[in-house]
């Protein structure tokens, strides 16, 4: 399974801190290839100025992948997913493959730009719509979070989740173990580990499939 992964800054020309944005966004790479090594066909890369595009093995890394992006840029952006073949050699420079799989990520880039969608999924994948669906109530709920409650989920979510983490994240930003709970109650973050536990098991299914 070929998995191309395209993003685009949104409304990147009108950012007052480009530069800030963009080394930003370096850094989210760069960790990204770093965390995800193994499930990784090409490295993330910048391209086109504003834009970054990666080539990954396996569907079920994508959310972990979206939360570094989502942490590290801080600002809004589309992706577009294309699952299918190449029609050249593999490379760890995404921009010497080329294929429908790019062909279709592309496309999806473009339609979620048109369409404003956090995502959209082209290609050789079961349930897609379906799928992107899901993907995006996630992505709009995540983007709903004000800043701190951004900043105590994710340190929550590196830390494992357990009820140990949850003292351990009350202390850290000074608050009652009561009100994490609290936030992560109107965070919906539940839902998305709900969200998430489905997913993986629709990735695997069509996983095993192949």
């Amino acid at each position: 399974m070929r998995i191309v992964v395209t993003g685009d800054l949104k409304s990147s020309r009108k950012m007052e801190d480009r530069l800030n944005c963009q080394e930003n966004l370096k850094n989210a790479l760069v960790e990204i290839n770093e965390t995800f090594y193994d499930n990784i066909i090409a490295d993330f890369k910048i391209v086109g100025g504003d834009g970054f595009q990666g080539m990954i093995k396996r569907m079920d890394i994508l959310m972990d992948i979206y939360f570094i992006l989502f942490e590290k840029i801080d600002h809004p952006f589309y992706l577009g997913m294309g699952i299918g073949d190449i029609s050249t050699n593999l490379s760890y420079d995404v921009q010497e493959i080329d294929g429908p799989s790019f062909h279709y990520s592309s496309e999806s880039l473009e339609l979620a730009k048109k369409k404003k969608k956090w995502i959209i999924i082209k290609g050789n994948l079961e349930n897609y719509h379906l799928i992107e669906c899901i993907l995006n109530f996630v992505f709009e709920t995540m983007w709903s979070w004000t800043p701190r409650r951004k900043e105590i989920l994710i340190f929550y979510r590196k830390n494992k989740e357990t009820h140990h983490i949850i003292e351990k994240t009350s202390i850290k930003f000074e608050t009652g173990i009561r009100n994490i709970y609290k936030i992560l109650e109107v965070s919906n973050y539940n839902l998305i580990k709900y969200a998430e536990e489905i997913l993986k098991e629709e990735f695997d299914r069509q996983m095993n499939c192949i």
